[in-house]
């Protein structure tokens, strides 16, 4: 199978604190420089020592927190910037939707845009005309086809600027947090359709803060941390990594909430922290096997370190895929949880009914502030456990179902009611 992307020991460095220099001045600073270095200059290192493969019809999730690398190594595999050192090689039709309207002109019509913007990808006009109506029915913006773009909202920009990339037929696809400005319906919309192209063979780089999104659109997963890649493996493993990773930051550094980006940035403060996690029987005994359809208790111990208003505390079922099984929280249940005091400690149970088929699930909790700005704790996979005794049903949920045969007279419905036969 032909590798579409590889990627060895790439890395990417840039200059700190300094604008754009006269000529005079950078060769000045070259002969006064050890490689290539003038004295006195500081380097930030955007990425270093990164390497990956991706092979036709994979989808690979690249996440971490901002400043990780991200949106660095999407520039690099689209040429818009240079690797400082490593290789880089792209076999096929790249297609970048990294930063909204790139390309486009605000003063010409959505129209206009669409046959420029194709250009500036690849197309040849006979292909964006044959593409031309497909573009503007995925993109759902038929109304204002002839209005200037600088009229058009983000998520129209967003709308427009997926529907042409998307259509290019691209053999590699680059994704960047640009669709959480659409809506829900658009992002579902664009999801389906990248997977439609992933059946043909396209390859998938998906950046995103939506670890949802992540689990749901892509196989694997590299996780970037100050610029180097901690973990490569499946999504869904990405996915606890990451998180992991961001725990064992926070208690090694001072946090500075980023209260803009909300809880997509998994930020913790460990205000209040998860002490232990269990899940019990219905005789309130830890276990790790239950059986289906049993009561079960999911079980938190909380302290808090610092004095905490109305915390919200919350809990997830997963399969080991990473496949979502069942999310509650306070909030969502209606409850007001009361205010804590620095060195409070606090017990929370969740009542449940395992309607579960037999298999391993992964559960996983989290205590957020009452705003939703961050998490103070959040374990993406804080223990296993098996459910058994099913009755050889398939799927994940245990729907009970019943039956029942009825015998019909002479193959017709009768009117009256009637005794079943079993």
């Amino acid at each position: 199978m032909t590798t579409l992307i590889q990627v060895r020991n790439l890395s990417k460095r840039y200059r700190i604190g300094q604008g754009s220099r006269s000529l005079r001045a950078v060769l000045a600073a070259k002969a006064r420089s050890k490689n290539g270095r003038a004295v006195g200059e500081e380097h930030h290192w955007a990425i270093q020592d990164v390497s990956f493969e991706l092979e036709p019809g994979q989808a690979l999730a690249i996440i971490g927190p901002n400043g990780a690398g991200k949106t660095t190594i999407l520039k690099l595999l689209s040429r818009v910037t240079k690797p400082t050192s490593g290789e880089l090689h792209v076999n096929g039709r790249l297609s970048a939707l990294i930063e909204l309207g790139a390309g486009f002109h605000p003063d010409l019509s959505g129209r206009d845009n669409i046959f420029l913007n194709g250009t500036i990808l690849g197309m040849s006009r006979a292909e964006i005309k044959a593409r031309f109506d497909e573009i503007v029915e995925f993109a759902g913006i038929g109304a204002f086809l002839d209005t200037p773009v600088k009229h058009y909202s983000s998520g129209m920009y967003a709308r427009l600027g997926f529907a042409i990339a998307a259509h290019v037929d691209p053999q590699i696809l680059l994704v960047d947090e640009v669709l959480a400005v659409g809506d829900y319906a658009f992002q579902m919309k664009c999801y389906a359709h990248m997977d439609k192209l992933r059946t043909r063979g396209t390859s998938l780089i998906f950046v995103s803060h939506n670890l949802e999104a992540v689990r749901q659109v892509c196989n694997r997963g590299l996780v970037l941390y100050r610029g180097r890649a901690i973990f490569q493996g499946s999504a869904a493993e990405a996915v606890v990594a990451y998180s992991d990773a961001l725990r064992q930051a926070a208690r090694e550094l001072p946090v500075v909430v980023p209260t803009e980006d909300g809880l997509a940035q998994r930020v913790m403060t460990f205000d209040a922290e998860v002490e232990q996690v269990s899940i019990c029987d219905a005789d309130m005994r830890p276990a790790t096997v239950l059986e289906s359809g049993a009561s079960a208790t999911v079980v938190i111990k909380v302290r808090f370190n610092k004095a905490v208003s109305r915390p919200l505390f919350a809990f997830t079922i997963r399969t080991l895929d990473g496949q979502l099984i069942y999310n509650i929280t306070t909030r969502w249940m209606g409850i007001t949880t009361p205010d804590f005091d620095a060195g409070e400690h606090c017990r929370v149970e969740f009542a449940i009914k395992l309607a579960l088929l037999e298999g391993t699930y992964e559960l996983g909790v989290d205590i957020a502030s009452s705003d939703l700005t961050h998490f103070f704790d959040r374990l993406e996979r804080a223990l296993a456990f098996s459910v058994i005794g099913s009755n050889g049903a398939k799927g994940v949920a245990a729907l009970g179902a019943q039956v029942s045969l009825h015998r019909i007279p002479n193959g017709r419905v009768p009117t009256a009611t009637f005794e079943p036969i079993v």
